[in-house]
């Protein structure tokens, strides 16, 4: 049981220490670049995470924030998903493993929808999850699961 605790409190803090970093949705999380084409052609602009960025996706995925087998494109659609992603109350009482479902959308729907992760880091979605995180992570540091 001690093991489980322990995992459980590396995960969520793994997550919780890049809230600093994130806090502010209008800080910078990477580039907007257009690609070049040529002139007749629309060529979509290209987000280049920062290295901070890029760290913090890594680490979702080695701390498991990012799950295997869920269906995220369906998951978003729900009536759930939408209301932890637009309403930061809803969001403030979200579980872990809701935390990891809006996780896992966004960092692969960002792999289909250029700038979706951007997006959300503007939006304050991200920083309210890694909030979220900070406040469990301490919940459990103090026993109070």
């Amino acid at each position: 049981m001690v093991e489980a605790k322990t995992t459980r409190a590396v995960r969520l803090a793994a997550l919780a220490r890049y809230f600093t970093a994130f806090a502010d949705p209008a800080a910078p999380v990477g580039l907007c670049s257009p690609q070049a084409a040529p002139a007749d052609n629309f060529s979509p602009a290209t987000f280049l995470p920062n290295d901070e960025v890029q760290r913090f996706v890594a680490d979702c995925y080695t701390h498991g924030w990012v799950l295997d087998g869920f269906d995220w494109a369906a998951w978003a659609q729900t009536p759930k998903a939408q209301r932890l992603r637009d309403d930061p109350t809803a969001l403030a009482r979200a579980s872990e493993r809701q935390l990891a479902r809006l996780l896992t959308t966004v960092i692969r729907q960002d792999r289909f929808v250029e700038g979706a992760l951007a997006a959300a880091f503007a939006s304050g979605l991200i920083s309210g999850i890694l909030r979220r995180a900070g406040a469990l992570s301490e919940a459990a540091s103090q026993g109070d699961e």
